[in-house]
């Protein structure tokens, strides 16, 4: 990636002239991929689908999340102010929207999210005990008022949420469990996926749910994905690609 650009191309003029802002590119490393989606600028550098935007409507974003070249874990900055309702979801299934369980595309459905000042997250369907497991809901863990930046550690069968954003500090809250968000190759069959075609897939909805814009929220600006290709990033590494 070139730090230093000593003039700009044609087609960056020329989208000025339209209105649009230019799409430059997300930043790639052997062991990292990092992209922004600028809530509030209307723009975004994911375009080297590897996180995919599949929908946008004013403030409402949908991404799918490919983890196709080895990536295993994934950490979500989000930038927000006075954020309400769904305001950022992570979901492990393209129908999931909130509450768990999603619309029988896949059996590995986990999801976590944050709801007005709360923190929940729903693990997989455990048919032999007809239950949703695990279940993790805990309020007033965020800030009603204020701008500031969250951050979202998702691995799997593990998700770590940080209120203060700061990657060189504890998470605040912490789920490890058999029945979180998966990746390919499954531990277990899936009848629902049998194919396995959403293995390597997990989805964000910012300010909405990943499956249901109804069930929408606020306050989103931005965020700062990096996928990594080990559990364990250093801080300072998400740090320089997510300042």
């Amino acid at each position: 990636m070139q730090n230093i650009r000593r003039g700009r191309p044609a087609a960056w003029c020329f989208a000025l002239l339209l209105g649009a802002a230019p799409a430059f590119a997300g930043q790639t490393t052997s062991t990292q991929y990092q992209c922004t989606v600028d809530v509030s600028g209307g723009s975004t550098t994911c375009t080297e689908g590897v996180v995919t935007l599949t929908f946008t409507s004013g403030s409402q974003r949908v991404a799918t999340i490919n983890l196709a070249a080895g990536y295993v874990r994934l950490d979500a900055f989000v930038n927000a102010c006075s954020p309400t309702g769904y305001w950022m979801h992570l979901a492990d299934s393209p129908t999931s929207d909130g509450g768990g369980g999603d619309q029988f595309t896949t059996q590995h459905d986990a999801e976590a999210y944050d709801q007005n000042t709360s923190v929940q997250m729903f693990g997989t369907f455990n048919s032999s005990r007809s239950v949703i497991e695990p279940v993790f809901q805990s309020s007033a863990v965020t800030s009603a008022s204020g701008c500031f930046r969250v951050q979202w550690s998702i691995m799997e069968g593990q998700v770590l949420f940080d209120p203060d954003g700061d990657p060189s500090n504890a998470p605040k809250v912490e789920v490890h469990t058999l029945h979180g968000f998966e990746h390919a190759p499954y531990l277990e069959s899936d009848s629902e996926d049998p194919t396995g075609a959403d293995a390597n897939k997990w989805y964000a909805g910012i300010n909405r749910t990943v499956y249901q814009a109804a069930r929408s929220g606020s306050g989103v600006t931005g965020v700062c994905f990096v996928l990594s290709k080990t559990t364990t990033p250093t801080a300072a590494s998400l740090s320089g690609l997510c300042p």
